[in-house]
């Protein structure tokens, strides 16, 4: 498995909303609009497929960051306290 931050800017509220819980499915969210996720090279073409029918190509923009192992661990935050990216386990439904 390798780990992603996947991040979006969604121009409209509800294919926002959609992106949201569909990253939901794959991942843990960090920000409103930040998600780390663990995913195996089959899941991240699922996400990537479901974003796709889901986005305005034209208007919106969802980046996946690929994280080495070590930079994953490195992970900080200020403020709320960030858990480790295995903190608890993540169930993909299809």
């Amino acid at each position: 498995m390798d780990t992603y931050l996947v991040a979006y800017d969604i121009s409209s509220p509800k294919r926002l909303r959609k992106v949201a819980s569909t990253c939901e499915d794959f991942g843990l969210r960090r920000q409103f609009s930040v998600f780390l996720c663990r995913l195996t090279a089959t899941d991240v073409v699922r996400l990537k497929s479901r974003l796709y029918e889901i986005i305005d190509l034209d208007m919106d923009q969802v980046i996946f960051v690929p994280l080495c192992a070590r930079c994953s661990e490195q992970i900080e935050a200020l403020g709320r306290p960030t858990e480790p990216p295995d903190a608890r386990d993540v169930v993909i439904v299809s």
